[in-house]
């Protein structure tokens, strides 16, 4: 009896772990990139606010496979390179679209 668990328990797991594998979003994407970019993205925002507090509100912070896009507003060259460069030092992060806008 104990035997016939184990394998029904087994067969179970076996079963759950090949259709996790095999989800993906209506994207295209497999699940488990999508929580890899929302843990990264959460990072991202996480570093920027802590690092460059209320200065960085106007930017948004977009995610796909590790690649990151920077959208908004900043107030000067010193303030974009320096949010770049944040983002790029965050685990995770493959590569950074810049998209901010300068405006003073």
């Amino acid at each position: 009896m104990p035997r016939l668990i184990v394998m029904r328990l087994s067969l179970t797991f076996l079963l759950l772990t090949f259709f996790l594998i095999s989800c993906t979003t209506p994207g295209g994407r497999q699940a488990g990139v999508v929580y890899d970019d929302t843990v990264i993205a959460t990072k991202v925002k996480g570093r920027l606010t802590e690092m460059m507090g209320a200065k960085v509100i106007g930017v948004d912070v977009d995610v796909y496979q590790g690649e990151v896009t920077l959208q908004g507003r900043v107030r000067s060259p010193n303030m974009e390179s320096r949010v770049v460069a944040v983002v790029a030092r965050t685990p995770g992060v493959r590569k950074v679209i810049n998209l901010l806008k300068i405006i003073p």
